[in-house]
């Protein structure tokens, strides 16, 4: 997630949608006043994510530093629009650009798949599961509460994707940001061979995907 007081947006992070590679190229842009969270794959990035509270800051003035920190905010790899705009004022939530990054939902759902599949973190059970046994459980990458309040689309642009490699350039020139080019990937090393997906299972997923189709036009 990125909050740019530099060139007013703010880049919502949703999963499975080159977030770390876009955080990873944007960053030479970006002010010594923006925020950036922390990501297992580019912590080194991350700058200004921990926000002084009323009481954390208080407790600073009166040299109890530690202490502070157990008030503060944080903002995460993952943080919701809504939940950001609790965390900082209306003026800047309002008129800063926000958008977010949409994927086709079948493609999604396999890219994340692979991810809990391959992760150094997963189980033994999750490194056996098979494509078949995932999709049963139907716990896909829905990710329409990062970007809406309710049933409310409360960001100004998703983006596609598909289309990250022109449309993205065309929107960040928009906001001030020139010559912007995707020039290293990150985070795509768990991606295996595709599996089979039958018209049942793309049938499952779409159905899944219906509140996210509602804004972003996939058939």
């Amino acid at each position: 997630m990125i909050i740019s007081h530099k060139y007013k947006f703010i880049f919502i992070k949703t999963r499975k949608t080159a977030g770390t590679t876009i955080e990873y190229n944007l960053a030479k842009f970006l002010g010594p006043k923006d925020i950036i969270t922390p990501s297992a794959q580019a912590n080194y990035l991350s700058q200004n994510f921990i926000l002084d509270t009323k009481i954390s800051s208080f407790l600073k003035k009166l040299n109890f530093s530690k202490l502070s920190n157990l008030f503060s905010k944080k903002f995460t790899d993952h943080t919701h629009a809504k939940e950001i705009k609790k965390n900082i004022t209306g003026e800047i939530y309002n008129n800063y650009f926000k958008f977010c990054v949409e994927r086709e939902p079948v493609d999604k759902t396999i890219s994340y798949y692979f991810m809990r599949k391959n992760s150094i973190n997963s189980s033994n059970k999750r490194k056996n599961m098979s494509w078949n046994d995932f999709v049963k459980k139907k716990r896909f990458p829905v990710d329409t509460n990062f970007y809406c309040d309710g049933n409310n689309l409360i960001v100004d642009k998703i983006i596609k994707y598909e289309k990250l490699d022109t449309d993205l350039p065309i929107l960040l020139k928009n906001l001030g940001i020139n010559n912007f080019t995707i020039e290293k990937s990150v985070n795509n090393k768990f991606r295996g061979i595709n599996p089979i997906v039958s018209k049942l299972q793309k049938k499952i997923i779409y159905e899944k995907f219906e509140s996210t189709l509602k804004f972003v036009d996939y058939k």
